[in-house]
């Protein structure tokens, strides 16, 4: 694993040890949990696309991989929270991180591209 994706990895570890806390007994609008999922997925996304585009021959088919990792690791991680206290795994949680994900990622594929025309 080359020091591109060390980012991503240290992404990873912030998400799964947020949901690996109980939840605290606070009162939260409705739909703010699905915003932080969704904005904790999309770092990751974006993060880890862009370690895999600045690699020097990243395919297509390599965006696609990288999307099932993304959307295992979030279902992964929403089964893990059955076992934390006060939390549960919830599909529309899981919904939440692999729109994140991919968005994430997409925003990636254009700023990358953007900014290797500018450096061409």
């Amino acid at each position: 694993m080359g020091r591109r994706w060390l980012a991503p990895a240290l992404w990873a570890i912030v998400v799964l040890l947020s949901s690996s806390l109980p939840m605290p007994p606070i009162v939260a609008p409705v739909g703010t949990d699905k915003g932080v999922h969704g904005v904790l997925y999309f770092g990751l996304g974006f993060l880890s696309g862009r370690a895999l585009l600045l690699g020097k021959n990243a395919r297509v088919w390599h965006l696609l991989v990288l999307v099932f990792g993304l959307l295992a690791f979030a279902a992964l991680d929403e089964v893990h929270q059955r076992w934390i206290p006060s939390r549960t795994a919830d599909r529309a949680d899981w919904a939440a991180d692999a729109v994140g994900s991919v968005v994430g990622l997409a925003a990636s594929v254009v700023v990358t591209r953007s900014r290797k025309r500018r450096v061409a």
